[in-house]
């Protein structure tokens, strides 16, 4: 994982790439980039997007469970907002907002409770200086 980021994604884009968290099987990444998956495709053999829709151009089979390979956590949708309170628990948006958001880290029973702008709201109240956001 470490390797992927220092050695692959450093590189690329320089300071236009931002660690948000890691824990031990994944990390977050803020990119800045005209297009992230033309880039992806640059180096597909890096990737399992076997999570993406099947008519996406990145979709293949490839690299399905291959150990070492990276899997977007948002499928090929693009994250709209992330909250990361911690490496778990984190919340992010993929849709408008008042739609679905994904949330990693918590019980079952409580993702059923726990929505994203809670994540917010908990954000807000431990940084008031994002109190404007």
């Amino acid at each position: 994982m470490y390797e992927f980021y220092y050695d692959h994604l450093k590189p690329k884009y320089l300071d236009r790439c931002k660690l948000l968290f890691t824990d031990t099987n994944s990390f977050c990444c803020h990119i800045q980039t005209e297009d992230l998956y033309k880039n992806m495709a640059e180096n597909i053999e890096l990737f399992d997007t076997t999570n993406f829709e099947q008519t996406h151009p990145l979709y293949t089979k490839t690299n399905h469970r291959i150990v070492g390979k990276f899997k977007s956590e948002t499928r090929s949708l693009a994250p709209l907002e992330f909250v990361g309170l911690r490496a778990i628990p984190y919340s992010f948006r993929t849709t408008p907002k008042n739609q679905k958001s994904e949330l990693r880290g918590l019980k079952i029973i409580c993702k059923k409770k726990v929505r994203h702008e809670q994540f917010l709201t908990v954000l807000k109240t431990l940084n008031p200086t994002l109190s404007s956001l």
